[in-house]
């Protein structure tokens, strides 16, 4: 019996060597090996965030963060886009100084200035309670907010902060000119959390619960060979995503992730990781009530 074939619309929030097992599993064939034609984007300007496209019908599957469905859960949303495919299963952001890292203390962050994460709230959100959970008080510190990727980093290559917090390969690229240093990896301080992951309408996962076990089934597929490929092999295959990195810098990013274990090995989306990012939010005051689990997050498609 032939599969048949099924134009799918999949949506990222923004480009980066985090996203790796997404631009794995779309450029290694996987969806394609399981019948699906994939029309791949970054979420357009139009929109604010990827699961704004699901509710104007403008993606079937998106990858966001699952914050962004917790909180409108705790807005009193009845209904949000639900996660079944975790993505990052660590914060895939850094905290590059100006000065070398050896001996750096938390308390060393007290007085400085720090450049965080301005583009999305839930870097900060981590950030934030990694250094409280180290004994940093937030009103210790000088904040440059509001600034994007591009401002930032100047400002800090101007002498503006002491700090800065940035995802790859913007790290990579600070550390190979010589300009900062590697203070700290958030993804080894906050442990596992449910990052980021695929989310699709109910109606979707009811309507079409076949595309979503082929989609399921390929994602996988590409977690396996990513979990086995070296980093030059994984930049291999995902460096057309990057047409202006150079392969060295998106080389060493992936080499990074893998080394603190940024992706999953499985799809699957547990309790665990999805209650750890719920504390950093709750802690962030982004999050007011505790949110069912069963609520945002299907396994229907991993179990």
């Amino acid at each position: 019996m032939t599969t048949e074939r099924f134009q799918l619309r999949l949506m990222e929030t923004f480009r980066t060597v985090f996203y790796t097992p997404i631009y794995i599993t779309v450029a290694g064939g996987f969806l394609e090996s399981e019948g699906l034609d994939v029309n791949f984007q970054t979420c357009p300007p139009q929109f604010p965030h990827p699961l704004s496209t699901l509710n104007h019908g403008a993606a079937d599957i998106v990858q966001s963060g699952i914050m962004r469905s917790i909180i409108a859960s705790d807005w009193g949303a009845e209904v949000v886009p639900r996660h079944f495919a975790e993505i990052n299963s660590r914060d895939g952001f850094f905290v590059v100084g100006r000065q070398p890292a050896d001996g750096l203390q938390w308390s060393d962050f007290t007085g400085s200035t720090i450049i965080p994460v301005g583009f999305s709230p839930m870097p900060w959100a981590s950030f934030q309670y990694a250094l409280r959970n180290n004994g940093v008080a937030l009103e210790g510190l000088n904040l440059m907010q509001g600034l994007g990727l591009n401002e930032a980093v100047e400002a800090f290559q101007a002498g503006r902060a002491d700090f800065i917090h940035l995802p790859e390969p913007a790290t990579e690229q600070l550390l190979a000119d010589g300009v900062g240093h590697l203070a700290v990896a958030l993804g080894k301080v906050n442990g596992h959390i449910a990052y980021s992951s695929f989310a699709a309408t109910s109606a979707f996962l009811n309507g079409r619960p076949d595309v979503v076990h082929r989609f399921v089934a390929g994602y996988s597929r590409a977690l396996v060979w990513l979990a086995s490929a070296s980093a030059a092999q994984t930049c291999e295959v995902v460096k057309a995503f990057f047409p202006d990195i150079s392969s060295d810098l998106i080389t060493a990013s992936i080499a990074r992730y893998k080394e603190q274990g940024t992706w999953p090995a499985t799809p699957h989306l547990g309790r665990p990781e999805y209650g750890g990012l719920q504390e950093i939010l709750m802690a962030a005051g982004m999050v007011k009530e505790w949110q069912p689990y069963e609520k945002v997050v299907t396994t229907a498609f991993t179990d």
